[in-house]
């Protein structure tokens, strides 16, 4: 398969996931911390195994602790809170606002690596906070709970990822990646010691199926992205593909969940989000 070929691989993944969330969260009794533990728990098994057949390389943790323990906050937040917004808003909503995450990562290098704002990241921020505006106003702007939780997820992905990039000048990707769900599922367990403790009443071949659905599509999303680079893809050539995840996901969203409400517009807004990261890039 060719860079390209993973690349797509990556994009569905993604879309799957996110519809997927959307589909199992707004059950009634869905519990959006034991989905958090569950899904960063099997994510961990699933990309550890990966990275054995690759070759694991644990890095030097005494050299970058304080940056492993940064990551660790930062994405035991992130997965909390897009679980609690998938399971009160539609994963189109979802997708979208998320995307923003591009956004806070570019802003993030500006404010702690002094990277340069050009005037291409200018648009691609008008851009990006435009389309925001744009999905969520219907005469006034309508940003409810679940929009706050996805944008503040979106910030922690962000400055995540600048963290990441020091991390990963010392540190084996795929080795990495598995650290990215182990030590978030260790600090969740840690931070909602009921949810942890009450996870047993959900261990039941319904909600495992549901976990390792979110957690096997999520994963093949990840390995796919970064096979794609080995490849041989740019990230000219990826990250434009790889954000068409946005408009993806709005059409499943509307295929198999109903979300057919301001369809046009929400298409709209992906159009405008995927530019915007593109231009930023």
């Amino acid at each position: 398969m060719t860079w390209f070929s993973y690349t797509l691989v990556a994009v569905f993944s993604f879309a799957i996931f996110y519809t997927l969330s959307r589909v199992f969260l707004k059950e009634k009794k869905s519990d959006p911390i034991s989905y958090a533990i569950m899904f960063n728990l099997v994510c961990a098994i699933l990309i550890t195994l990966v990275s054995l057949i690759d070759g694991f390389v644990l890095p030097n943790i005494r050299s970058i602790a304080i940056n492993l323990g940064l990551m660790t906050a930062l994405y035991t937040i992130s997965q909390v809170l897009i679980f609690k917004a998938a399971k009160i808003i539609p994963a189109s909503d979802l997708i979208i606002f998320f995307s923003s995450r591009t956004l806070w990562a570019i802003l993030a290098a500006i404010v702690f690596l002094g990277e340069d704002f050009s005037i291409y990241k200018v648009i691609g921020t008008v851009l990006i906070l435009g389309a925001i505006i744009f999905v969520s106003t219907e005469g006034k702007i309508m940003i409810t709970k679940g929009h706050l939780f996805t944008l503040l997820a979106a910030i922690c992905i962000g400055v995540g990822f600048v963290n990441d990039s020091y991390i990963l000048k010392q540190a084996n990707a795929l080795t990495y990646a598995s650290l990215t769900f182990i030590f978030p599922t260790i600090l969740t367990m840690f931070i909602f010691p009921t949810a942890t403790l009450g996870l047993k009443k959900y261990m039941n071949t319904n909600f495992l199926i549901k976990i390792v659905l979110l957690s096997t599509f999520y994963s093949i999303g990840m390995v796919a992205s970064y096979v794609a680079y080995q490849r041989g893809g740019d990230a000219s050539q990826i990250v434009p593909i790889g954000q068409s995840v946005v408009i993806v996901t709005i059409l499943f969203a509307a295929l198999f969940l109903g979300e057919r409400n301001n369809l046009v517009k929400k298409l709209i807004a992906a159009v405008l989000v995927s530019v915007g990261v593109v231009l930023m890039m």
